[in-house]
């Protein structure tokens, strides 16, 4: 029953991308691949004791298609990479529960929870790329896991010399997936843009946060290398005064890395339009998304 539904799904995809020109054929290609993946992610995620208890882990398409654009140049069949790809994104999402439960206040339980759910997601990728045969792929992603939490270390004791060397390793906690899944295909063709599209969405989402009242390990950050007499102040006791010099410092990263993405995206004109648009949709809306 299931495969005929797959099949079906299939069939209207392929003729609705029939109706359309080129480009919006193009769109359509990379909208069916990126949903596919989703969906894959989401079957083998799926756990109903641990959705009962703790919020279901979001996934990221932007991520999924960066890694879909990566793959399309390297002539691995499409099935194949997808498991690739839904394995490379099972990583994250583990690596992401396990911040929150560094990041948030929560009971023994949901922390308890919050662990095994991560140490669940991490298991799968391996079990995803056991299933293809692909070692080479698991001993990367293995590595990239290794690297990550060096970082994390760094970040969350500030055990870094100075603001610069901190926002590195920050940076790299949340791109060091897709840098080391790219460099292991050898499509490196777009890696920077990449790598800084996602450090772009991660400041904008510290900086909802810490906007919003909720505790942020990079404002943490900044109060300590920026406003050293405060650091034993926790972020919600400083003063209003405070809390806005922190925004601007954030807004500067932001401002930053806006500039370097754009440029970034000056030198890939061939890069596909649908990431393209969502780049420029990004680089419009990106003071709205950070308040």
């Amino acid at each position: 029953m299931r495969f005929t539904y797959d099949i079906m799904n299939k069939l209207m995809w392929e003729l609705k991308c029939k109706e359309m020109g080129i480009t919006e054929m193009a769109l359509c290609l990379y909208e069916q691949k990126t949903d596919s993946i989703r969906k894959m992610v989401e079957s083998k995620m799926y756990n109903h004791f641990l959705f009962n208890h703790i919020e279901s882990p979001k996934i990221d398409d932007d991520r999924i298609l960066m890694l879909l654009i990566a793959m399309e140049d390297t002539g691995i069949p499409v099935e194949r990479y997808k498991h690739q790809i839904t394995s490379a994104i099972l990583v994250q999402i583990a690596l992401d529960i396990h911040d929150k439960v560094t990041l948030q206040q929560k009971t023994l339980t949901e922390r308890q929870l919050s662990v095994l759910a991560g140490d669940y997601f991490s298991g799968l990728y391996y079990q995803t790329l056991a299933e293809i045969e692909d070692m080479d792929l698991i001993r990367t992603l293995a590595n990239a896991i290794k690297l990550i939490n060096e970082y994390k270390i760094s970040v969350y004791r500030l055990d870094v010399s100075d603001i610069n060397a901190f926002m590195e390793a920050f940076k790299r906690i949340g791109t060091t997936v897709i840098d080391k899944f790219c460099h292991h295909f050898q499509s490196t063709r777009y890696i920077q843009l990449f790598v800084e599209l996602l450090f772009l969405k991660h400041l904008l989402a510290e900086m909802q946060k810490f906007s919003k009242g909720r505790y942020s390990i990079l404002f943490e950050g900044l109060k300590h290398f920026c406003l050293p007499q405060k650091k034993s102040i926790p972020l919600s006791d400083l003063s209003q005064r405070d809390q806005h010099s922190l925004r601007e410092i954030c807004s500067r990263f932001i401002d930053q890395s806006k500039k370097t993405m754009m440029e970034e995206l000056s030198r890939a004109p061939e890069l596909p339009g649908i990431l393209s648009g969502r780049i420029r949709e990004l680089t419009i809306n990106y003071k709205h998304l950070a308040t």
